[in-house]
């Protein structure tokens, strides 16, 4: 990543920027404006549109800026979205459709695994017609699949997260511009990962408290593992061998098994790879507790261009939002809600279902939006204290939707 130093940085007025542009300082506060986090490269003009709405000069990082001819390049293989696509079907009608999809993946997913201990060959053919199913829902409308994943409620661990990260890797796979047969081959990928994990020893796999050197080397071993029980198989692709393979190498060559530099490693692979760390790091485990979906979106920020592709990261941060409709949030007076959506323009502002009183007792339903000034009891404007991990408080976001309490109208 190139140094800031005072010669990279130049003030440039709003009607000025251009896309490939990398803007790294506004001429106001980052919270004051829609931006997810600190940083960007300008890839749409909407970006630019938002930018100058706000500001009326920026900083850009002229070393980190690219010029007009390779950023035609970029979009080419990554089509820009001037405008919110408008899904197919709307959210209430898709989760009836999305919703056994969902529970037969789900099967699929333990099926799998139950194979590979009983010794049996992969249903190859059943893995790929459930991956197909997701792929159609998510073309209808991605919500509610995505909804779907941010439920949470099994004990096999190894099960739900390789059908999750097969849905944001499929959901991902759009966002980047994939046409649908590699949606699929995405999905199936994302579904097949972490096969390899079923010859991990569960003492090792579900131990608690820190691996031991040697017991880390055997958790490693999953990659080659996943690898050996895919190659066995004849109905698998050599893409897919190569992601589960793959799917823990970094950019900066300090990954696993194979220590491969970002030149080396599968397109699809970068793509599991941002989808896998952002469930686990979201996810309880018996040795931790899951991170919000703001606090996960940070440490994959964080990671952008040395452990992650920047591409990748940036696309999937904007998919996921930063307050994504179903996130359990607490309030600056102490009460909880469950976040339904955020206004165009007002992505720091969203609109919050109140389930718990500042005792985080059951209280009478009603919509806090954050957007239009509201206040509590006291008068002091409503704020997000602070984002929580799913279930949170004992929350059942699910229960809420089911209510018809919840639409979700994007992630």
């Amino acid at each position: 990543m190139a140094d800031n130093t005072p010669t990279d940085r130049i003030k440039v007025e709003a009607a000025q920027l251009s896309i490939g542009m990398y803007v790294v300082e506004l001429d106001r506060p980052w919270t004051d404006t829609s931006f997810l986090f600190q940083g960007f490269r300008i890839r749409q003009q909407q970006e630019i549109r938002l930018l100058q709405e706000v500001c009326n000069y920026v900083w850009v990082d002229a070393k980190r800026s690219v010029g007009v001819a390779q950023q035609a390049k970029e979009n080419l293989a990554q089509p820009a979205r001037l405008e919110a696509e408008i899904a197919k079907v709307d959210f209430s009608q898709e989760i009836n459709q999305a919703s056994p999809v969902w529970h037969a993946a789900r099967e699929e997913s333990l099926r799998i695994l139950q194979a590979v201990k009983m010794g049996q060959e992969l249903d190859v053919a059943a893995v790929k017609a459930v991956v197909k199913e997701c792929v159609e829902s998510i073309l209808r409308n991605p919500v509610a699949m995505l909804w779907l994943a941010r439920i949470k409620n099994s004990d096999d661990y190894t099960a739900e997260h390789s059908l999750r990260v097969s849905i944001l890797s499929i959901a991902l796979g759009k966002e980047l511009g994939l046409p649908e047969y590699q949606l699929e081959h995405v999905g199936v990928c994302g579904m097949l990962h972490d096969v390899g994990k079923i010859k991990v020893p569960s003492e090792i796999l579900n131990k608690p408290g820190a691996l031991t050197p040697d017991e880390y080397r055997i958790m490693q071993s999953h990659a080659a593992e996943g690898r050996k029980l895919l190659m066995s198989n004849q109905q698998i692709t050599a893409a897919t061998v190569d992601v589960a393979y793959s799917h823990h190498e970094r950019l900066d060559g300090k990954g696993y098994p194979r220590g491969l530099v970002a030149s080396k490693i599968p397109y699809f692979a970068k793509i599991i790879a941002v989808a896998d760390s952002y469930d686990a790091i979201n996810s309880d485990r018996i040795y931790s507790k899951g991170k919000s979906s703001l606090e996960s979106l940070r440490v994959l920020f964080d990671a952008a261009s040395t452990q992650f592709d920047e591409g990748i990261v940036g696309c999937f941060i904007r998919m996921i939002g930063i307050y994504p409709p179903g996130e359990i949030v607490e309030l600056s007076n102490g009460e909880v809600g469950i976040i339904i959506g955020c206004a165009p323009g007002s992505k720091l502002k969203p609109k919050v279902l109140c389930v718990l009183n500042a005792e985080k007792q059951p209280c009478k339903e009603r919509i806090i939006d954050l957007a239009n000034g509201a206040r509590d009891e006291k008068g002091s404007l409503y704020r997000i204290r602070e984002v929580h991990n799913s279930g949170a408080f004992g929350v059942d976001i699910e229960a809420y939707r089911q209510k018809g309490l919840i639409i979700p109208t994007h992630l």
